[in-house]
């Protein structure tokens, strides 16, 4: 049996929410509590804004990475951006296993251990580990056929 596809958007839903590439400004500071004016100067540093005739929208994901070490303050509006965490919450903003982290932040050289000997805190700077990631970083691969009117070679955003 073939299934056949809607043509309506609704059959792409399945009752989840749809994750929004680009989202307005107003959105955005909403999201993170910020004023309109802050919103699209961030965006602006982060290459993430989009002005377009009558609409300004920015790229959720490039504004998401650039704010990632964004942490709210609970119970307040205040923003702090931190250059520290711990590694249970630095592995969930890498999408890494915990120890693969630990293995890979000792590599970095990002490891700080507070109290020493058993028991202490141990955090993981950051910038640091950012850096560190970039060696990792795949060179982009041309396409075997260009996309809808690109020249072979051509990349698009």
């Amino acid at each position: 049996m073939v299934t056949q596809l809607q043509p309506d958007v609704r059959a792409y839903l399945h009752g989840a929410e749809v994750k929004k590439r680009y989202i307005r400004v107003d959105e955005v500071a909403n999201e993170y509590g910020f004023s309109i004016e802050e919103t699209e100067y961030i965006a602006k540093a982060a290459s993430a804004l989009y002005k377009l005739t009558r609409i300004h929208l920015v790229k959720k994901e490039r504004f998401d990475e650039f704010m990632r070490h964004v942490y709210k303050v609970p119970g307040t509006n205040k923003q702090v951006i931190k250059k520290f965490a711990r590694i249970g919450e630095a592995s969930i903003i890498y999408s890494i296993g915990r120890h693969r982290f630990i293995e890979l932040a000792r590599a970095a050289g990002a490891t700080y251990k507070i109290n020493g000997g058993t028991g202490g805190t141990v955090l993981i700077n950051l910038e640091i580990f950012d850096e560190y990631m970039e060696q990792f970083r795949q060179p982009a691969t041309p396409l075997k056929e260009p996309l809808f009117g690109q020249k072979a070679g051509e990349v698009s955003e």
